[in-house]
């Protein structure tokens, strides 16, 4: 369903908020089960510059081993802009500035390292899915990873009627 790929070295870690009793109005962008695994509390952009491409990348840890396993996910409308050097989120028209795009070290050592907005969030979830295999049913507990615009205007008139 994911692409599996190895670690690289793109990107800047996002925290994830772990959703309990609050329903998410997002749909998931990856949803893994639960088992002898756990997904890490930190995800990644990615991005390819050359064909403007841009994603999320997710660990899912072995708990039994130190193992780690990255699925690069898509996200419809997640791209990166070369020329302003920046992981865009377009969607119905609207652009959304999810990170800035920096370059760090020198010669052989260089690489990029996305810096995010905080208007792009990126949290997590716990939820039990009932699976029916036609004798039983049983329930499993599934992580969830949703994708968000955060409308900041929004947030700041909240946090301003519970100043005043």
């Amino acid at each position: 369903m994911f692409n599996h790929v190895a670690p690289t070295a793109l990107g800047l870690g996002l925290s994830l908020f772990a959703v309990t009793a609050i329903a998410v109005e997002t749909d998931p962008i990856f949803k893994a089960p639960i088992g002898a695994q756990d997904a890490t509390k930190s995800q990644t952009f990615g991005i390819n510059p050359e064909l403007g491409r841009a994603w999320v990348e997710i660990d899912v840890h072995q708990n039994t081993s130190e193992i780690s396993n990255t699925y690069r996910v898509t996200v419809p409308g997640l791209s990166y802009d070369k020329d302003s050097r920046q992981v865009v989120y377009d969607a119905e028209g609207k652009k959304v500035v999810c990170g800035n795009v920096r370059e760090t070290g020198s010669w052989i050592f260089k690489s990029q390292r996305i810096e995010p907005t905080g208007d792009c969030e990126l949290t997590r979830r716990y939820v039990k899915v009932p699976i029916d295999d036609g004798f039983v049913v049983d329930v499993i507990e599934h992580f969830e990873v949703h994708f968000k615009v955060v409308d900041r205007r929004g947030q700041l008139h909240r946090e301003a009627e519970k100043q005043g």
